[in-house]
């Protein structure tokens, strides 16, 4: 889906670039790759951008689908609550059969902490595996975001090579500069020697906003989950 929006943006681009006569409409599209073959440079960076973009959407879905357990009313809220070990025994059976047809990670951390306790009936110790838990499931939302933040390393470094690219064929012809027809070229190797640099940069700027925002839906979601199970399961738990 990356490579078919880019293709197209960039076909439009190229479009613009060829048929419109408008020197800052011409130079724009030529900024964003219009003039080809040397916009293959911003035509991989486009890739790179949505490429990115699809990858953080994915992970917000994800987000927004773990919220809703919040409104599953899984553990009791209400003041003066308490649960015996009874109830945390059937706590775990109720997640367990939540869990064949519906999971979320706010299920899987009740049931870790509701066996722990049964294990050897410690509230400390089901305060411990539910903070584990929540740092674990921190640790495997980073690692899903390894991908975005790779793209997002890319992209100026596509950028970087494409001012390579043009200002070493601007070089190439340096010694030719007298002619009228080179120089023109030399000045068009110029323009996506920092043209290319220009779309990179800008791309990636907007692409590191959204991942700082996915970040930190990612930290809420986890300190709010690992907030609600001490609050509502493990200062609730009562032991005679």
């Amino acid at each position: 889906m990356a490579i078919v929006i880019s293709a197209v943006l960039v076909m439009i681009f190229v479009f613009g670039y060829t048929t419109i006569d408008q020197p800052l409409v011409k130079r724009i599209c030529q900024i964003f790759g219009g003039y080809m073959p040397q916009g293959i440079i911003q035509f991989l960076t486009f890739v790179f951008f949505f490429w990115g973009i699809f990858a953080i959407n994915e992970l917000m879905s994800k987000i927004k689908y773990e919220k809703q357990s919040f409104g599953l009313d899984f553990l009791p809220t209400k003041e003066q609550w308490v649960l015996s070990p009874e109830d945390v025994n059937d706590l775990k059976i109720k997640m367990i059969n939540y869990e064949k047809e519906h999971k979320f990670l706010m299920t899987a951390m009740i049931r870790k902490a509701s066996t722990k306790f049964r294990a050897n009936n410690s509230i400390s110790d089901v305060l411990e595996i539910v903070s584990r838990q929540s740092k674990i499931n921190q640790d495997k939302s980073e690692g899903r975001q390894s991908l975005i933040r790779y793209l997002a390393w890319a992209m100026p470094s596509v950028g970087f090579i494409g001012t390579i690219l043009g200002i070493s064929q601007a070089l190439g012809l340096a010694d030719k500069a007298s002619d009228p027809e080179v120089l023109g070229q030399i000045t068009s190797s110029m323009y996506v020697a920092f043209d290319t640099t220009l779309v990179a940069l800008i791309l990636s700027i907007v692409l590191m906003w959204f991942i700082h925002r996915l970040q930190e839906e990612e930290e809420e979601l986890h300190s709010d989950m690992e907030e609600y199970v001490i609050e509502n399961l493990v200062n609730r738990i009562h032991i005679e």
